[in-house]
């Protein structure tokens, strides 16, 4: 249910987006209908065992902590956040430009709404079963869940974006207790170091303005190079591009690179964004996005693949 807390930073964020970019304002109010419920989710994951040796050596080794490690969490607490989110999305009213958590460049199905009824109906019926998808997410294998959503006859990408916000709390809570035990260790990769996920943007953060990456699945933040191509590591400033719109020189832009035809949405923030509003700040940042792939360039969109299963129900 959508909260009436105007007090609500999350709230005051998506309203001022209504306001101000008409076009984006029936996405905004399921953003606020549907993100609550994510930040205040608690799926009782059990904690991740790693020593700091064990982390320092799996990161220098390049890879994400919990890439190839078995995540315990309650698939029947998963199962009802992914109807809740379902029922509030489906609920939310009526067919829009956009909708929530469904990659917001893609063109949406031409009426998310009885989409997601579907998609719910098949959860509750358990002919899509929510704790399978969730395994398979996990294990980073995108592709085996849009197969499952497509033989049910059912909308892949929605599938796949309610199941990935379905694991964000988990991830989430993942991420806190493993980041204050890494925050010593170098990692420059466009991949989160945690989940592996692509980073969703770039944050250019305090004073000094040291550039930031950010993960919108787990929330976390680390520092990158400043004047190399995130994806790439190209230095050369020949073949890099920097692009923003007029008045928004300051606040936001677009660092994109020639080599590999990646770019990065950069935002200016002193400090870091909390990870219930980075969705937020991806949809304020949408324009972007138009902008670097109508001139060819595109985003970082998959993660790497890991062992299958690496997902257990800890009710068993």
């Amino acid at each position: 249910m959508r909260t009436n807390d105007t007090t609500d930073p999350l709230t005051q964020r998506l309203r001022q987006l209504a306001l101000t970019s008409p076009a984006l304002a029936s996405t905004a109010r399921m953003y606020e209908t549907a993100l609550p419920l994510l930040r205040d989710a608690d799926l009782d994951v059990a904690l991740i065992h790693f020593t700091p040796p064990q982390i320092h050596k799996k990161l220098q080794q390049g890879i994400p902590l919990l890439m190839d490690v078995d995540l315990d969490i309650d698939v029947a607490s998963a199962r009802e956040l992914m109807l809740k989110l379902a029922d509030a999305l489906a609920g939310s009213g009526k067919k829009s430009a956009g909708f929530p958590f469904r990659l917001p460049w893609t063109r949406p199905a031409a009426d998310d709404r009885v989409e997601v009824l579907k998609i719910k109906t098949a959860v509750e019926e358990n002919t899509l079963d929510a704790g399978y998808l969730l395994s398979l997410l996990a294990a980073g294998a995108h592709d085996a869940v849009s197969a499952a959503a497509a033989e049910r006859g059912l909308d892949a990408s929605l599938v796949l974006a309610l199941a990935r916000n379905t694991l964000k709390p988990a991830l989430r809570t993942w991420c806190r207790q493993l980041l204050p035990l890494a925050n010593d260790v170098e990692w420059q990769s466009d991949l989160c170091f945690v989940c592996g996920a692509p980073a969703v943007l770039a944050e250019l953060q305090g004073n000094d303005q040291a550039r930031h990456l950010r993960c919108g699945m787990c929330g976390s933040d680390w520092q990158v190079r400043r004047l190399q191509c995130v994806h790439c590591g190209n230095e050369d400033h020949r073949t890099q591009q920097t692009f923003m719109k007029e008045g928004e020189e300051d606040r936001m832009r677009v660092e994109a690179c020639d080599n590999c035809r990646g770019y990065i949405k950069v935002i200016a923030s002193f400090s870091p964004t909390p990870f219930e509003e980075l969705a937020v700040a991806d949809l304020e940042t949408l324009h972007l996005d138009h902008a670097a792939q109508s001139l060819g360039y595109s985003r970082q969109s998959a993660s790497p693949s890991r062992t299958v299963p690496a997902f257990h129900d800890s009710a068993d």
